[in-house]
């Protein structure tokens, strides 16, 4: 499906994705956020964006306040294909879902509602990820 909603450039991984689309709907975000923003470790979130600046979809520059600060931008190629990438999942989406039953359309957004809440309440509750990180 990737290579379908990328085409004609190679798909980004999962991480790279995520981290592009946080990059257009936020820029120019500080380092830290993307990080805080993708829920993982700044080494992590670094490495991440360093893979998106050698694929020429996002910039690195300085915050003109602060010198210490790195902001990260996506480039004029990286809202391109963030845009088609968006737009093809919206059209692939729409068709899936077209396919349904209406009430089984409404049946997926009230489990999808329910998944979304619990995902959130076991991300609120203390020691939610030490308890998930044991387990696992």
């Amino acid at each position: 499906m990737r290579a379908f909603l990328y085409e004609p450039d190679p798909p980004l991984d999962v991480a790279q994705a995520d981290a592009l689309d946080l990059i257009v709907s936020h820029a120019p975000v500080r380092m830290s956020e993307v990080a805080a923003l993708l829920r993982v470790d700044p080494s992590t979130a670094t490495r991440t964006v360093a893979r998106l600046q050698k694929l020429a979809l996002v910039d690195r520059t300085t915050d003109s306040g602060d010198a210490r600060v790195v902001l990260v931008v996506p480039s004029g190629g990286g809202r391109r294909l963030h845009a088609r990438v968006r737009g093809r999942s919206n059209v692939l989406l729409s068709e899936l879902l077209d396919t349904f039953e209406a009430e089984d359309r409404e049946r997926l957004a009230s489990l999808m509602e329910r998944l979304v809440g619990a995902v959130e309440a076991q991300r609120a509750a203390p020691g939610a990820r030490a308890s998930t990180a044991a387990s696992g």
